[in-house]
């Protein structure tokens, strides 16, 4: 029951996502462990309801696609975004001061 219930609470927050995605599989594999093994679908749900807004549009291509996804496939997904996100991150300060330097 306590693995259940964490694996529907477990928030991404402040984790990477790698560690968030470990954290999700701890719990599945915990279920596992106790008998109570869950599908890929809930799986993969549990990762998508607990992600912040950043990853709305991902999210979003998952649940509307007529494909069905892999726990795998979703994992690849999630941290290509992550590593898109830092590096545009990385980036936008050098704009910002590019901008701001320009003479008036």
């Amino acid at each position: 029951m306590f693995y259940h219930r964490a694996l529907h609470s477990q928030r991404k927050g402040d984790m990477s996502m790698k560690e968030f995605l470990l954290k999700i599989k701890s719990y599945s594999d915990s279920l596992a462990s106790c008998g109570e093994a869950i599908s890929a679908h809930e799986h993969i749900i549990a990762i998508l309801n607990r992600l912040s807004f950043e990853y709305e549009p991902i999210v979003s291509f998952i649940l509307a696609g007529q494909h069905a996804y892999t726990v795998q496939g979703v994992t690849t997904m999630l941290l290509d975004a992550e590593a898109r996100q830092q590096v545009i991150l990385a980036e936008t300060p050098s704009s910002a001061n590019l901008v701001s330097q320009q003479p008036a």
